[in-house]
Protein backbone atom coordinates (compact mmCIF):
# COMPACT_ATOMS: atom_id res chain seq x y z
CA UNK A 1 0.00 0.00 0.00
CA UNK A 2 2.76 2.43 0.95
CA UNK A 3 4.73 1.46 -2.14
CA UNK A 4 1.75 2.27 -4.34
CA UNK A 5 1.29 5.65 -2.64
CA UNK A 6 4.97 6.42 -3.17
CA UNK A 7 4.66 5.51 -6.85
CA UNK A 8 1.64 7.79 -7.20
CA UNK A 9 3.51 10.61 -5.46
CA UNK A 10 6.52 10.12 -7.74
CA UNK A 11 4.33 10.09 -10.84
CA UNK A 12 2.51 13.21 -9.66
CA UNK A 13 5.80 15.05 -9.12
CA UNK A 14 7.06 13.92 -12.51
CA UNK A 15 3.88 15.03 -14.28
CA UNK A 16 3.83 18.35 -12.40
CA UNK A 17 7.33 19.30 -13.60
CA UNK A 18 6.93 18.27 -17.23
CA UNK A 19 5.09 20.44 -19.74
CA UNK A 20 2.99 17.56 -20.94
CA UNK A 21 2.16 16.74 -17.34
CA UNK A 22 0.95 20.31 -16.79
CA UNK A 23 -1.85 19.80 -19.28
CA UNK A 24 -2.71 16.54 -17.57
CA UNK A 25 -2.90 18.27 -14.20
CA UNK A 26 -5.15 20.96 -15.68
CA UNK A 27 -7.51 18.30 -16.99
CA UNK A 28 -7.56 16.58 -13.61
CA UNK A 29 -8.38 19.88 -11.87
CA UNK A 30 -11.13 20.60 -14.39
CA UNK A 31 -12.64 17.14 -13.95
CA UNK A 32 -12.49 17.56 -10.18
CA UNK A 33 -14.38 20.86 -10.32
CA UNK A 34 -16.98 19.41 -12.69
CA UNK A 35 -17.36 16.34 -10.47
CA UNK A 36 -17.89 18.43 -7.35
CA UNK A 37 -20.44 20.56 -9.20
CA UNK A 38 -22.30 17.46 -10.35
CA UNK A 39 -22.40 16.05 -6.82
CA UNK A 40 -23.72 19.31 -5.39
CA UNK A 41 -26.29 19.61 -8.18
CA UNK A 42 -27.52 16.07 -7.64
CA UNK A 43 -27.79 16.65 -3.89
CA UNK A 44 -29.95 19.73 -4.49
CA UNK A 45 -32.06 17.82 -7.01
CA UNK A 46 -32.49 14.97 -4.51
CA UNK A 47 -33.70 17.35 -1.80
CA UNK A 48 -36.18 19.03 -4.16
CA UNK A 49 -37.49 15.65 -5.33
CA UNK A 50 -37.96 14.46 -1.75
CA UNK A 51 -39.91 17.64 -0.92
CA UNK A 52 -42.17 17.18 -3.96
CA UNK A 53 -42.82 13.53 -3.12
CA UNK A 54 -43.64 14.46 0.48
CA UNK A 55 -46.15 17.03 -0.76
CA UNK A 56 -47.66 14.44 -3.10
CA UNK A 57 -47.94 11.90 -0.28
CA UNK A 58 -49.64 14.49 1.95
CA UNK A 59 -52.10 15.35 -0.83
CA UNK A 60 -52.95 11.69 -1.42
CA UNK A 61 -53.36 11.11 2.32
CA UNK A 62 -55.71 14.10 2.55
CA UNK A 63 -57.90 12.67 -0.23
CA UNK A 64 -58.11 9.16 1.23
CA UNK A 65 -58.62 10.10 4.89
CA UNK A 66 -61.72 12.28 5.45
Amino acid sequence: MIRMLLQIAHLSRKLWTQRRGGVFVEYILLLTIVGIGAIVGLAVLRDALIDELDQLADAIAAIIVP
